[in-house]
């Protein structure tokens, strides 16, 4: 059949657009460069952006309302936060000796304000309604700082994942452009700006006045709340450990879940290195690994069945006891973004029960649908904005404990402490929403992966352009994958809508990998998909992930291509399409691929005549 071309202009996200979605269609590969080096060009034409690369949409909206209202210098910029500890994060961030000289922001240029801003009523579109407030209102974090220092600023906001959501920002917008705000306190990074966790109302940061007879930290939780830790608390449900709903804490994206639990890990463990196995996405990463995230990383890369990582951790562990040194935790994705290792996660909790340390578990990429890791993990995260969403409109982050660890009690109690709601009424209603088809989605995502990974991997020849299909069961890691693989019902349904009947598969993620990069470049930029970063949408998106995250810093880049992430690769997330069209889809620009072959061996440049 005809190869269906897309249509949706550049900048814009995938149908249907609305407000509040977290995609955006940047096709080609030099784009995907440009977007890296957050190219002015681009980024004004950009109408939507994923939420947690910088502030978007309603967010800078809502931003430029209080910088006039503030009055903040015209060559300033904000961030907002709900968590009274951002200031403590940002200082320490933004301040620190890692920022390159030119983006460090000085104590005296890292302005703090403190706001309460009268909560509106949403309407069905997520747009706040004028003059029709809910009661509540919300005390917003604000750090401002020179916009030539964003680079140094701009992890606060990424790597924690803690900012404002969109639709937040929209209910506070009809009051902020009222002028309806209090300014409740105002200084910056020179003053001392402290969170006491166990004491809030010890802190010097301020935090709201009780109210009602009752000290309200945060965003009021809601029945949409409860009710989506009881839905993860089900989907999580395994034959070695049985979350409730009170396992079950929620935080605004994903990388808020696993800042959140770090902190608190790290006052459970009181400190400790991070030992992170395998690919990772980047921002765990470099949140692991900076310095004002404390305690350090120790990354082991080559984790699939060919590398010595798990001697490595081994013997890692056993130097860091006999040197007397404490080890927080073990982190690792299953399987890996974006090339899909398998890690054995039987053998890294017997490694990880000889040294006394816990396990975290990202089971995004594997979703709880196809595997069971709780139990095996002492804690699992989650990014829920992925395929439990399923609809690329809303953010969302879980952590979910097992009550069989033995770290149980003692992480339960840190979290439950420390815990302050950030995710908004709204984002855990919409996320709640979009989860209730979450069964017959991922069948058909499941389907059309395996559909086009088998396919694609029918095509690798010696001569062919493709060298190596990254998904689950074409791995030398594959074992691992089946062996925490949930059951196959007695039942099994085309369009399940229970576990029960839930055939289980392999996820919606691949990555393909090209013999050159000029083949991987023609294959992408003709390839006639939705072009971009996410996954786990309604629609097949692909991103040459490597190049563009890591290609800016050949360091870097040769580092992580060293165990397996490649420049040369595409990683794709399958959606809901039909499975012919998929295939037609990457079988044409195969051919694309297989021309820059043929041109290359005879000393030219370009694509073969006959595509051209």
């Amino acid at each position: 059949m005809p190869v269906k071309q897309i249509s949706t202009p550049l900048g814009h996200s995938l149908p249907p657009e609305a407000p509040h979605n977290i995609t955006f269609h940047i096709p080609g590969w030099e784009t995907a460069r440009a977007l890296r080096r957050r190219e002015p060009e681009l980024m004004d034409q950009l109408e939507s952006i994923y939420p947690r690369f910088g502030p978007w949409r309603e967010v800078k909206d809502l931003s430029a309302v209080l910088h006039a209202w503030l009055k903040l210098p015209d060559d300033y910029e904000e961030m907002l936060f709900v968590h009274p500890d951002v200031f403590q994060t940002a200082k320490r961030y933004a301040g620190s000796p890692r920022r390159k000289e030119e983006f460090r922001v000085r104590e005296e240029e890292l302005l703090f304000k403190v706001v309460d801003i009268p909560l509106s009523a949403l309407d069905s579109n997520g747009v706040g309604l004028d003059g029709e407030t809910t009661g509540e209102t919300v005390r917003i974090y604000l750090i401002s700082y020179p916009s030539p220092r964003y680079p140094g600023a701009l992890g606060v906001w990424q790597n924690t994942g803690t900012g404002v959501s969109s639709r937040l920002a929209a209910a506070l917008l009809p009051a902020a452009k009222a002028g309806n705000v209090n300014l409740i306190w105002s200084g910056d990074a020179r003053d001392e700006v402290r969170y006491d966790y166990a004491n809030p109302s010890s802190s010097s940061v301020p935090i709201p006045a009780p109210h009602k007879g009752q000290q309200i930290l945060g965003l009021a939780l809601t029945e949409s709340h409860t009710s989506l830790r009881a839905r993860i608390a089900s989907l999580a449900q395994g034959k070695r450990a049985q979350p409730t709903p009170d396992d079950v804490f929620l935080y605004p994206t994903g990388m808020g879940a696993v800042w959140r639990l770090h902190q608190s890990l790290s006052s459970v463990r009181q400190g400790g290195s991070v030992v992170v196995l395998g690919s990772v996405f980047h921002s765990s990463y470099h949140l692991f690994g900076d310095e004002a995230s404390g305690g350090g990383m120790k990354h082991i890369g080559a984790v699939d069945s060919e590398g010595s990582g798990l001697e490595e951790l081994e013997a890692y562990l056993e130097g860091e006891r006999l040197a007397g040194r404490r080890v927080g935790y073990i982190f690792a994705e299953f399987p890996s973004n974006p090339i899909l290792v398998s890690l054995d996660l039987e053998r890294v909790r017997g490694i990880a029960d000889r040294y006394d340390v816990p396990v975290v578990i990202d089971d995004t990429i594997g979703s709880f649908c196809n595997v069971d890791v709780l139990g095996l993990a002492d804690v699992v995260v989650t990014s829920v904005t992925k395929s439990v969403s399923g609809y690329a409109n809303v953010m969302g982050g879980a952590v979910t404990l097992a009550s069989c660890s033995k770290y149980y009690s003692a992480i339960k109690e840190t979290l439950s402490a420390r815990f302050l709601n950030e995710y908004f009424a709204a984002d855990a209603a919409k996320l709640l929403s979009n989860s209730q088809d979450y069964f017959p989605r991922s069948a058909i995502l499941n389907r059309n992966a395996l559909t086009l990974a088998t396919y694609l991997h029918s095509k690798i020849t010696p001569t062919s352009p493709l060298k190596a299909i990254h998904y689950p069961p074409f791995t030398n890691t594959a074992s691992n994958f089946r062996h925490v693989m949930r059951p196959s019902p007695s039942s099994p349904s085309v369009t399940p809508t229970s576990q029960n009947e839930f055939t289980p598969g392999y996820g919606c993620l691949l990555a393909l990998e090209f013999r050159t990069l000029s083949q991987a470049r023609q294959f992408y930029d003709h390839l006639s998909v939705y072009h971009g970063p996410h996954l786990g949408a309604h629609l097949t998106l692909a991103f040459p992930f490597n190049d563009a995250i890591w290609g800016a810093d050949p360091e870097a880049a040769r580092y992580v291509a060293s165990f397996g992430a490649r420049p040369e690769q595409v990683r794709v997330s399958v959606g809901l399409e039909d499975e012919q069209e998929l295939i037609d889809t990457f079988e044409e620009a195969l051919r694309w691929a297989e021309g820059v072959e043929v041109s290359e061996a005879n000393g030219m440049n370009g694509v073969r005549e006959s595509l051209t």
